[in-house]
C-alpha cells in the first residue's frame, strides 16, 4: 500500500512538471472517451424519438390503403370495410377520404389535406384537440360543414388555436366553421393528421369528392386481447375479400406502426453501435500517446530509477511506480471525457432536436476501455524502465 501511494504521488509530480505535456496525452483519452459518450447518448435519444413518434398512433392500430406497389391494386371498398370489421380481434374501424384543396382563412392561403371522416377516428388515433371541440355524430348525420384543423395547418392559415375557434374558412369554394384545433399529433407522413383539416364526411361529398367516393384508408383498432394477431387476421381477411391466391401479390397495403418502429429502432441502434466502435478507435489512438510519453518519460527517469533501485526499490516496486504513471493519465482523461462527453450530448441533442439518452452500460464501458488502454500503454515503459540496471541507471545522464 505504501509503494502504491508513493508511485500515486509521484505520478501527479510528473505531471506538474510537465502540464502541457500531460494535457496532450490526457487529450487523446479525453476524445475517445467524450465520442463515444455523446454518440451513444445522442443515438439513443433518436431511437427513442422515432419509437415515440410511430407509437403515437396506438400500438393496438393499422392502417390499410390501396398499395403503392402492386400492379394489380384495386380500390378499397364498403364490402372490404364491412370484411374488415367482422375480422376477429377488431375492435372498431373508422374509414378517411382524402382530397387536397386550396384553403383561404382571412389573407392566408395554403394548399392542405382534407379529410372526411367520422367522431370514432378522434379515440381511434388517439387525437387531442387543444382549442375547440370535435365533430360529433350529429355534425355527421347533417351534413354540417364543420372543420377541425390539424396543428400545422392551423399555422400554415396564420390561425392561433383559440383565435382560429368560430372562424369560417373557404375549402376549395366550400365555407366552413372551424370548432377546433388539434394538438400537434406529431408522426411520419402516412399518419399525421398535423397537415389535415378534418371534417364531417358528408360535408365534402357531392362538392370536393364525388358521392359514395373510393376510401382513402381505414383505420383498425384490435381488441386488447389480439394486439398481436390482428394485423394478420386483417390481412387474411382481405386476401380472402379480394379473391387472392396463395401466389398473389397484395393489392393492399397494412401499415403497421409499431412494426416499422421496430425496424427503424433496430436501425438506428445499430448505426449507433458503429459510430461508437469507430470513435472508440480514439481510445486506441489516445493509448498509443500515453505509451509515448512513457517511454520518454523512462529515458527522463532512467537516473531517478538507478537512485530508487540503489536504495532498495525492487522491480515489482518500479513496474507499480509507472503504471500508476499510466493508470492515473488515463483515469483524468476519462473523467474528463465523461463532462465533455455529457455537454457534447446536450449541445448535439438540442442542435438536431433531439432529447439524449444516456447509457450508463456505454459511460462504465467507456471509462474501463480507457483505464485498460492506459494499463496496456503502460506495461511496455514499466518493463522497460524495471529492467534498467542500477549500475548503469546512476551513470546515464
Amino acid at each position: 500500500m505504501t509503494v502504491f501511494l508513493e508511485s500515486l504521488r509521484l505520478a501527479f509530480s510528473s505531471l506538474r512538471a510537465n502540464p502541457l505535456r500531460a494535457l496532450l496525452t490526457i487529450l487523446g483519452i479525453v476524445i475517445g472517451v467524450a465520442a463515444v459518450v455523446a454518440l451513444t447518448s445522442i443515438g439513443g435519444g433518436s431511437a427513442r424519438a422515432v419509437e415515440n413518434r410511430f407509437n403515437a398512433f396506438g400500438t393496438d392500430t393499422i392502417t390499410v390503403q390501396t398499395s403503392r406497389f402492386s400492379s394489380n391494386a384495386t380500390a378499397l371498398t364498403a364490402g372490404d370495410l364491412a370484411a374488415i370489421k367482422a375480422t376477429p380481434g377488431v375492435k372498431t374501424t373508422v374509414y378517411t377520404v382524402d382530397t387536397n384543396a386550396t384553403v383561404t382563412a382571412g389573407s392566408s392561403t395554403a394548399m392542405e389535406t382534407i379529410t372526411g371522416t367520422f367522431p370514432r377516428i378522434k379515440a381511434i388515433d388517439h387525437l387531442t384537440v387543444a382549442a375547440g371541440t370535435f365533430f360529433s355524430e350529429f355534425d355527421v348525420a347533417h351534413d354540417l360543414p364543420v372543420a377541425v384543423l390539424g396543428s400545422t395547418a392551423a399555422e400554415d392559415l396564420d390561425l392561433a388555436p383559440l383565435r382560429a375557434v368560430g372562424q369560417t374558412v373557404n375549402v376549395g369554394g366550400v365555407r366552413f366553421q372551424v370548432i377546433g384545433v388539434l394538438a400537434s399529433q406529431g408522426g411520419i407522413s402516412f399518419g399525421s393528421v398535423d397537415s389535415s383539416i378534418l371534417v364531417p364526411l358528408g360535408s365534402i361529398e357531392g362538392r370536393l369528392v364525388g358521392f359514395h367516393p373510393d376510401i382513402s384508408q381505414i383505420r383498425v383498432q384490435s381488441t386488447p386481447a389480439a394486439v398481436d394477431t390482428f394485423s394478420d387476421a386483417v390481412e387474411s381477411t382481405l386476401r380472402e375479400q379480394h379473391g387472392l391466391s396463395t401466389s398473389d401479390q397484395n393489392d393492399f397495403q397494412i401499415v403497421n406502426a409499431s412494426s416499422i418502429a421496430s425496424a427503424v429502432s433496430s436501425s438506428t441502434k445499430t448505426l449507433t453501435e458503429l459510430m461508437a466502435a469507430i470513435a472508440a478507435i480514439s481510445l486506441v489512438v489516445g493509448g498509443i500517446g500515453v505509451a509515448n510519453v512513457m517511454l520518454v518519460t523512462v529515458r527522463e527517469r532512467t537516473r531517478e530509477i538507478g537512485v530508487r533501485r540503489a536504495v532498495g526499490a525492487t522491480r515489482r516496486d518500479i513496474v507499480v511506480q509507472f503504471l500508476v504513471d499510466a493508470v492515473v493519465i488515463s483515469l483524468i482523461g476519462g473523467v474528463v471525457g465523461l463532462g465533455v462527453g455529457f455537454a457534447g450530448a446536450f449541445l448535439g441533442g438540442s442542435a438536431l432536436d433531439v432529447t439524449p439518452v444516456f447509457s450508463w452500460t456505454a459511460v462504465i464501458l467507456a471509462i474501463v476501455v480507457a483505464l485498460v488502454v492506459g494499463t496496456l500503454a503502460g506495461i511496455g515503459p514499466a518493463l522497460q524502465a524495471s529492467s534498467v540496471e542500477p549500475t548503469i541507471a546512476l551513470r546515464y545522464e
